[in-house]
């Protein structure tokens, strides 16, 4: 994600497809592709934190959360997230691909630039504050799924 002159893109294009197998001009005024990065976490992070939140609702109604991930996987529900993190947040101890610090901080990049561009981005606060949350309670170090704990704690529910 690149955002600098059309003409300059192109004459560091190589330097760029040498570091990933995507290059995409993003638009021309510096900050551009960090803000499409910022985006992309956004989504992310709220991804995440919304499968927590449904699943940790389908588990207080008593629902088996298994069945309800192969049921919303296959679904107009679904998500990469969905599928990538939804396995994980039924196991008690994961192993760790992305932590729940990184989108604590991610989050908070994601904040700042909503503040920077006087942007009202409620979703991203509450799933910032449930990271936070995790966190808080010292399971920063644990996979990013592990937010679904922090749903758990709020509705009273005991995984099982």
């Amino acid at each position: 994600m690149a955002a600098a002159p059309a003409a300059v893109v192109e004459r560091v294009r190589p330097v760029l497809a040498a570091m990933g197998d995507k290059v995409f001009h993003v638009g021309e005024a510096p900050g551009q592709g960090a803000t499409v990065k910022t985006v992309n976490q956004l989504l992310c992070g709220v991804h995440i934190a919304v499968v927590a939140e449904a699943f940790s609702l389908a588990a207080k109604a008593g629902v088996d959360l298994a069945v309800l991930l192969e049921i919303m996987s296959g679904s107009a529900a679904s998500s990469w997230m969905l599928k990538d993190r939804g396995p994980r947040m039924l196991e008690a101890e994961p192993g760790i691909t992305s932590a729940v610090d990184i989108f604590v901080k991610d989050l908070g990049i994601v904040l700042e630039a909503g503040r920077g561009a006087k942007a009202a981005l409620p979703l991203a606060a509450v799933a910032h504050q449930m990271f936070l949350s995790a966190s808080g309670r010292g399971e920063g170090a644990m996979d990013d799924s592990q937010v679904i704990r922090s749903y758990h704690l709020l509705n009273g529910v005991t995984p099982g």
